[in-house]
């Protein structure tokens, strides 16, 4: 018989967190039925038995006892920020009814005018926009969010042919961190960069740490240095411009090799080409002639001016020198505050250790050695020109040769276990991402047809990410003449009142949309806006078979790639279901099934015998099984997976270090801008609009967003916002633990001054003041600090949540996003991103 001081059984099992997009393996452990404790699963390659502060705290959200727990309906037909809904609590059966009506009308009459917005990026990528959206028949399945790398991804696809930006922390001895945390519990999977950030400066690795705020990053760097917001690409083209014009420091194999660097350009910036193949040229110096460029044999120039025939022409690396000599150090002082020697110092430090023509063996394999890389996030490039900003980031990181090498700059598994998956190649001999990837010629073949989507992909083909663009369509549609206005909005794990600009203009265009339905674990702040509440599943309460993507979230710092599963480990709080298995119903009610099934087939790479029959019934677990199974034989199904945890497979010297063993050369010279500067202009005039094409450029450039040209007062500071270590976006900041680390913080609920600026202006440490943008106004308490730059004040995380459905998170902290306005002239004119280098007031009274 059991006494009260005899251990209760200790139950545990395999999955996976998702409390950020680190997908790290967890063991969750279990007493009598209820989780009780949440560990690193050691047999995960990501978290090798550790785990973060979220992950830990995955078990108090799930016994939120303010979850929602069953379906709802408004009843109150007035909608408002504060507006009660009047809920009445319905059936799931009546709820079902309810969502396959509007849906079934809207698609009978243009299933265009469904909208779909979520940030759950695996129901996304497997499920929504390569299967269900297409089989429904609407495009608009990428409302994901401003928070999400508008430019970065883009440029990143671009350059180094992948969907993220990340460098080799095995090997890397010198690193520049623009605008971002990578290594301190920040960026792609925090959990194993972290590890390997510390095994990095225990050997002596420098890091420097550029970034108006003195963030968590910062306060461990060897070096943090204040920059004015959004003049980050002034800073890297100066840096640029001291390596090659002043120390003449480049990696000349690697430039005229792996790059385009070589390639011929005439006056009109475009490409000298070989008549008939349309090869670009280069100037062979053996042969002094011009050859196509990957002529055999051929001893490509990087320098000088050559005339073919009668044409003038230069190597692009020559037009790159001549572009960025104008970004001299006393330049680039003036526009980011950073002194000249400075920049002139951290220019020379990162040539000297970037090692040019040394080389190092790894697995018996010798390859070129490049131990330093600049890496750059939101923080850099979420300003209205960002995507020159990236792009130029990419240019120092290739000059120097640090591209998929040891020690260098790297994208997310370029080339696949066995060369699975590969990238492939444009006509010019340029990178482009692997088919498994997606978006392959994306940046080289645009179409100029009138677009469908509300984010207006054919106006804006550089770019992945439109979101900003759902918003202004949505707000007013006579803006690009669209023929139909949203009838449905499907939310799920997207906040859009409190992760998009002020709320206020959210709420306006919200209102504008007939009936939106809800998926959330709680009523949050959208639910206000909502006509129908679906209680979501919890992370430990549902199956997700590998969601840790190797296109997007499998750390290339492990040394395996690893396909992993996420399973329930409790049963689900009161009717919560997932939201992917409420769609897979609808479909089968409305009579698309069938269609959702074929584009699985296609999008989960199903091979017989265990394709989807489209006449044949399944659920998403029998569907997960066949996935399983058709990718790692017919032994490895989801039992398979719920016992073992992980399907493993070690990564080659091939596979790590890609650079040298690939054909695609990476662009720094960017002559598709200029023909997607034609097509958007030729789109641009079917719509009968006037549209910014200047950012359509070949060499990236620094441009003032508009918060740099207005110093008009009162508006005299600028407002950032910063990445905490243990918060993600909005929807960690009802979770009660980390509440308490947040009250304990320094930082986290309070506004950043400095100290210079505070006295200035009168305010003291724990004040309460207000902040005022052209937008919006916040209110929060001061903390005076040195860790911050003196023409900027600072705000943290996503807090200021105001819904009576999330207790713990309201009226905790300050909402940036208030201070943000949208509007065309807002956003960068290549990839949408929203402009977040706003300019505020400070006053201690409303």
């Amino acid at each position: 018989m059991e006494t009260s001081r005899q251990k209760k059984e200790d139950v545990w099992v395999h999955s996976i967190c998702e409390s950020c997009f680190a997908f790290c393996g967890i063991i969750v452990h279990k007493q009598d039925g209820v989780v009780v404790k949440i560990d690193g699963d050691p047999n995960c390659p990501a978290s090798e038995g550790k785990i973060c502060a979220k992950g830990q705290a995955g078990l108090i959200a799930l016994y939120d006892p303010s979850r929602l727990k069953v379906p709802l309906k408004r009843t109150h037909p007035e909608k408002g920020i504060g507006v009660d809904p009047k809920w009445q609590e319905i059936s799931w059966d009546e709820a079902m009814d309810l969502l396959t009506e509007k849906l079934k009308k809207v698609r009978e009459e243009d299933p265009r005018k469904l909208a779909i917005a979520t940030f759950d990026h695996y129901a996304l990528g497997i499920f929504i926009r390569p299967a269900w959206a297409p089989a429904y028949g609407t495009p608009n399945a990428d409302w994901v969010g401003y928070y999400c790398g508008n430019y970065l991804h883009a440029s990143m696809y671009l350059t180094n042919g992948s969907f993220h930006s990340d460098f080799d922390l095995d090997y890397c001895n010198y690193a520049i961190l623009l605008g971002n945390q990578q290594g301190f519990m920040a960026g792609l999977n925090a959990n194993v960069a972290a590890r390997k950030m510390a095994d990095a400066r225990r050997r002596g690795m420098r890091v420097v740490v550029v970034d108006p705020v003195g963030t968590n990053a910062a306060a461990k760097a060897d070096e943090w240095v204040p920059i004015r917001p959004g003049t980050d690409g002034a800073f890297i083209l100066s840096l640029l411009n001291v390596l090659l014009n002043e120390l003449s420091c480049y990696d000349r194999e690697f430039l005229s090799q792996r790059t385009n660097g070589s390639y011929l350009v005439d006056g009109n910036a475009l490409y000298l080409r070989e008549n008939g193949t349309g090869k670009p040229l280069i100037w062979d110096q053996r042969s002094n002639a011009a050859v196509p460029f990957d002529q055999e044999g051929a001893d490509p120039a990087l320098e000088g001016s050559f005339i073919i025939g009668e044409i003038k022409s230069k190597p692009a690396f020559q037009a790159l020198k001549e572009h960025v000599k104008g970004y001299t150090p006393e330049k680039a002082a003036s526009i980011t505050t950073i002194p000249a020697p400075t920049i002139r110092r951290i220019a020379k430090e990162f040539g000297d250790a970037a090692r040019i023509g040394s080389t190092i063996t790894v697995d018996g394999k010798v390859l070129p050695y490049r131990p330093v890389a600049v890496n750059i996030y939101r923080g850099a490039g979420a300003h209205k020109h960002g995507t020159h900003t990236a792009l130029a980031v990419q240019t120092l990181n290739m000059v120097v040769g640090a591209f998929y090498v040891p020690g260098g700059h790297r994208g997310t598994n370029l080339v696949g276990p066995g060369g699975h998956w590969t990238p492939g190649q444009t006509l010019e001999g340029l990178i482009t991402p692997p088919s498994a990837i997606g978006r392959a010629a994306q940046y080289y073949k645009f179409e100029e047809r009138l677009p469908e989507e509300l984010g207006l992909r054919e106006l804006f083909p550089i770019s992945t990410n439109r979101s900003p663009m759902y918003e202004i369509n949505i707000d007013d549609p006579k803006k690009f003449n669209f023929p139909y206005t949203p009838e449905v909005l499907i939310v799920c794990r997207r906040n859009l009142m409190m992760s998009d600009t002020n709320p206020e203009a959210s709420a306006r265009m919200l209102k504008r949309i007939p009936f939106v339905v809800n998926f959330c674990t709680h009523l949050d702040e959208i639910s206000d806006l909502s006509d129908l509440v679906l209680p979501d599943q919890h992370y430990l309460e549902r199956y997700d078979l590998f969601p840790n993507r190797y296109t997007h979230t499998m750390s290339p710092h492990t040394g395996q790639f690893y396909w992993g599963i996420r399973q329930p480990v409790v049963e689900p709080q009161g009717q919560a279901r997932r939201w992917i298995d409420v769609l897979l119903e609808v479909a089968e009610r409305i009579g698309f099934i069938g269609d959702v099934y074929k584009m699985l087939n296609l999008t989960l790479e199903l091979t017989e015998p265990f394709k989807l029959d489209p006449a044949a019934h399944y659920s998403m677990e029998d569907i997960y099984d066949r996935w399983a199974r058709s990718s790692f034989g017919a032994e490895r199904g989801l039992d398979w997976f719920k016992k073992n945890g992980y399907y493993k497979i070690p990564r080659s010297v091939e596979e790590k270090y890609p650079g040298m063993f690939i054909r695609p050369r990476f662009p720094l010279y960017y002559e598709n801008m200029l023909e997607a500067k034609k097509s958007v202009g030729k789109v641009a005039a079917q719509l009968g609009r006037t549209v910014d094409l200047s950012d359509y450029q070949c060499l990236p450039e620094w441009k003032p967003c508009s918060a740099y040209d207005d110093r008009t007062p009162p508006y005299d500071l600028y407002v950032v916002n910063f990445k905490l270590p243990f918060h993600s976006l909005s929807f960690t900041t009802q979770n009660p633990w980390l509440t308490e680390l947040s009250e304990r913080h320094p930082y986290a609920y309070k506004i950043m001054i400095n100290t210079e600026t505070a006295a200035r202006k009168g305010i003291k440490d724990g004040e309460e003041i207000w902040l005022e943008s052209v937008a919006g106004k916040v209110k929060g308490q001061a903390k005076v600090t040195e860790c911050i730059h003196p023409e900027v004040v600072g705000i943290a995380g996503m807090f200021g949540s105001w819904s009576d459905g999330k207790p713990v998170a309201k009226g905790k902290g300050v909402h940036f996003n208030s201070l943000l306005p949208i509007s065309l002239d807002r956003i960068d004119p290549v990839s949408t991103g929203v402009d977040s280098c706003i300019r505020v007031k400070v006053a201690t009274e409303n």
